[in-house]
């Protein structure tokens, strides 16, 4: 018996998004969270709130708009390069390699191939 929820799933690059969003809220956490031995984020903290809310956007894209998975690959895959110059190391490379991941899944995803 087929849910709705697996139908759903199935028919869109649904882990590369929830990836693309795990790794956008580890980006963001990271400077949001003042960890001691972090230096004063200022100004370069807003460039990691931009790269973590590119990147949580690219994950619902991607499951709202499948049709356009490569492309938005490609823009989760540059994000996720530009987390680890902007947000500590990409949140310290997990929030990259995350990224890096889903950016991968997505634009390897083809529709109507079996989740």
């Amino acid at each position: 018996m087929v849910t709705r929820f697996t139908r759903w799933r199935g028919e869109r690059p649904f882990w590369a998004g929830l990836l693309a969003v795990l790794a956008g809220v580890e980006v963001l956490l990271v400077p949001v969270t003042g960890y001691r031995f972090l230096l004063v984020q200022g100004i370069g903290g807003i460039g990691s709130v931009l790269v973590a809310a590119g990147l949580v956007g690219g994950g619902v894209a991607l499951w709202h708009r499948p049709a356009r998975s490569v492309a938005i690959g490609v823009a989760v895959i540059a994000l996720g390069f530009v987390a680890y110059v902007v947000a500590n190391l990409g949140g310290f490379l997990v929030g990259t390699g995350l990224a890096l991941v889903a950016g991968s899944l997505a634009t390897a995803w083809h529709a109507g191939r079996p989740a």
